[in-house]
């Protein structure tokens, strides 16, 4: 119904040129968001040094108020007759008033004509600019002072109409403001919609926040709200237009300055915010250019929220300060375009054909691990050709466990094998039905997971831990199986619960000082104040601070500090300025004192665990669970429990993880120890090899030797032969 903005503001008139001296101020005082502190303005009063000052407001102010506890607003009518229950006694800033409502139609008045009428009743008292009436988001009925501070209170102390406004008897006072500058702080008790305040920073240094004139205010709204800003002190330089601009542009203060020429000699100012959304009002002092042709800084753009309206008329509306709604679904992030007249319907679903996308490349994988072991150890009965690695026991076992792997029961699935969602073996290898596996996803995705995923069952002792054991992690080596869990302390949050108080109320103000890890917040409480006001005003400071910390009545009359998160790493401390009867008890002295949640403490399968908050996880050393994680969120445990068993299983994807790591690992894997014994082998091989070389080759020099002798023998013998045939022929000759 509306996209985010940013604000905008412009000169009501213009300057001839931009060299034209625009302002006689020597700085300028510029922010961004001063107005979700409650400011309308931030203005420098005196000795404000140039750059950035942060201004906190650590206390937000509350009026003196009197809240109903019925929801009047979904109420058919409330019937309001004359002199029977149409008054109301009330005690505004110590003087008595009574409040008398007029009769009711017929019927009774609707929740807006009833508010009508108790507004009309104060005016007629003469104190409509003292106390006003109104509903709080719950529908209940709230007197609150148009004031706020301490200087406030407010009575209800009798009259015929209270149970049909749904009020009691009680006492209110409202609560201060604190706001610092740069780390100096200032309580103020006494504020007033429209006014100025004074601030005071760390070196003397004063500024002027004014508070918007208009808007009511009722319970749990506050004129000055918790919160900072940052504040940029800008130097003017000359005062010309273009002076102003540039060195605004130049402070990098989240604020834009442009001189728009509108015409011949005509330019107009114009600051821009760089925040989208209502909390990013740009505040600059409104008289800053009051003694120039440029006059007063008027909105050309309000800086608001984008918006959606979900469910209808009768839906609920979300914003977002910059066009973006996360959390709407888990998961779900919605960039708003435009506005739409019609409704549009967003639909979410999973993406099958990516997910099935993913198991195609899955079976791919393992089919190429299938094909390289069978080249390397298998047999080519078509090349009649042995792999080196034919006979290797190894490889021959890994081309068995993958098979195995998707051939057996895996996971928490109740689907059984990966054959129901269309993965199977044919010839030695894998096979994926992609239309199959999409059937069994839109079937059940949840049990097509968990096929795959980690994870696991837990089988409770007794229905009181039915739930409360829950799978957090295993490692490559954690082995299936059935485990049980025994626990001796749950785990706890940090937390403290104040005094009983009578009346669900302090009688006795004091301040307090909480910390939790870098964030610090301090609360001052007053007399009379509820347990439910100081709740919410603990609450505020807290989510300021981004501390993980909540204010809780229990019991209705008393307050408690608890973290989100449990174990002995969670911790915070409080400290007090008045512990006496009457506070809210929260500790025992001046001197802070820490509280911190435990870790979890028990067994897996009779192993010791480590705890972790509420974690329990097995040591890596244990060779059956190897590290595996449960996160126990049973309570209230302070003894040895036998809780149940957890049965884990690994699932596809993990027990083909497993076995990659048990044959890849670089120190144990069994494909390493091969290729590692086979080096030693080698190694252990090669003086063989030297020693035989040298027996070679001293077997080689006899034998040459002996061959020398054989071929000088042969060449006597060859002398000796052609002597003998000449004188054989010699012989004959001669006759």
């Amino acid at each position: 119904t509306q996209l985010a903005s940013a604000n905008s503001l412009v000169s009501a008139g213009t300057a001839s040129s931009q060299s034209q001296v625009v302002t006689n101020r020597s700085d300028l005082l510029l922010s961004e968001g001063a107005n979700q502190l409650g400011f309308s303005s931030l203005a420098s009063a005196g000795g404000v040094a140039l750059g950035t000052h942060n201004i906190s407001v650590t206390q937000s102010s509350q009026a003196a108020e009197a809240v109903g506890t019925t929801d009047l607003q979904s109420a058919a009518g409330t019937t309001i007759t004359t002199g029977s229950n149409d008054t109301v006694d009330v005690t505004l800033d110590g003087t008595a008033y009574q409040l008398t409502l007029g009769a009711s139609p017929t019927g009774g008045y609707t929740s807006s004509g009833l508010l009508a009428a108790v507004n009309s009743a104060i005016s007629a008292q003469g104190i409509s600019g003292q106390l006003q009436a109104g509903y709080n988001s719950s529908g209940q009925l709230v007197l609150a002072t148009t004031a706020q501070g301490s200087t406030q209170s407010l009575a209800v102390t009798g009259g015929s109409a209270l149970a049909s406004l749904g009020l009691a008897t009680g006492s209110s006072t409202g609560a201060d403001a604190v706001v610092s500058v740069d780390g100096n702080s200032t309580t103020f008790n006494d504020i007033t919609a429209g006014s100025p305040i004074t601030l005071f920073g760390a070196s003397g240094d004063q500024y002027t926040a004014t508070l918007p004139a208009n808007g009511q205010q009722y319970a749990d709204s506050s004129l000055i709200s918790q919160g900072s800003v940052t504040a940029t002190d800008v130097s003017a330089g000359s005062g010309s237009l273009a002076d102003v601009v540039k060195n605004i542009n130049a402070a990098g203060s989240g604020i834009i300055a442009s001189a728009v020429q509108t015409g011949t000699n005509q330019y107009v100012l114009q600051l821009t915010s760089t925040t989208t959304g209502a909390k990013g009002d740009v505040s600059l002092d409104p008289t800053a250019f009051a003694s120039s042709s440029l006059g007063q800084m008027k909105t050309a753009v309000a800086g608001q929220d984008a918006q959606l309206q979900v469910g209808g008329a009768n839906g609920y509306t979300v914003s977002s300060a910059d066009n973006t709604f996360a959390g709407l679904l888990p998961g779900l992030t919605i960039n708003a375009q435009q506005v739409s007249s019609n409704p549009i319907t967003v639909t979410v679903g999973a993406d099958v054909d990516s997910i099935a996308g993913s198991v195609a490349s899955f079976v791919s994988d393992a089919n190429t691990v299938l094909s390289d072991l069978q080249k390397y150890a298998g047999y080519n009965s078509t090349t009649k050709v042995a792999g080196p690695l034919m006979g290797s026991a190894v490889l021959q076992n890994l081309t068995n466990q993958i098979l195995q792997a998707v051939a057996s029961v895996t996971g928490s699935s109740t689907f059984g094998n990966a054959s129901n969602v269309g993965i199977s073996i044919s010839n030695g290898s894998l096979s994926f039905d992609k239309t199959a596996f999409e059937n069994a996803y839109d079937a059940n995705a949840t049990n097509v997971q968990n096929l795959f995923t980690q994870g696991g069952k837990f089988s409770a002792s007794s229905s009181p831990y039915t739930g409360q054991v829950g799978f957090s992690y295993a490692t490559t080596t954690t082995k299936p199986g059935s485990y049980d869990v025994n626990v001796s302390h749950s785990a706890t949050q940090a937390s403290t619960l104040g005094s009983a108080l009578s009346g669900s109320a302090v009688s006795a103000g004091e301040t307090l000082s909480i910390a939790m890890g870098a964030g610090a917040a301090s609360y001052t409480t007053s007399a009379g104040q509820s347990l439910s006001s100081i709740a919410t005003g603990l609450n505020s400071a807290f989510a300021a601070q981004g501390m993980s910390l909540t204010a809780q009545v229990v019991d209705g009359n008393q307050l408690q500090l608890i973290t989100s998160s449990y174990g002995s790493e969670t911790s915070f401390s409080v400290s007090t300025d008045n512990n006496a009867t009457g506070t809210l008890g929260l500790t025992g002295s001046s001197t802070a004192a820490t509280y911190a949640g435990t870790d979890v403490v028990g067994t897996i399968n009779g192993v010791a665990a480590t705890g972790e908050g509420q974690f329990l996880s097995a040591p890596t050393t244990d060779p059956t669970l190897s590290g595996l994680s449960l996160q126990v969120t049973a309570s209230g445990i302070n003894s040895a429990t036998d809780l149940g068993s957890f049965s884990y299983q690994p699932g596809l994807a993990q027990v083909l993880g497993s076995l990659a790591d048990a044959m890849a690992n670089p120190v144990s894997g069994a494909i390493t120890t091969t290729v590692q014994s086979m080096q030693t082998q080698s190694i252990n091989l090669n003086p063989q090899i030297a020693m035989y070389n040298q027996i070679v080759q001293s077997q080689q020099k006899i034998l040459m030797a002996k061959y020398a002798t054989m071929e000088s023998n042969l060449e006597s013998l060859k002398n000796q032969s052609s002597s003998l045939t000449s004188e054989l022929a010699s012989i004959t000759a001669n006759g």
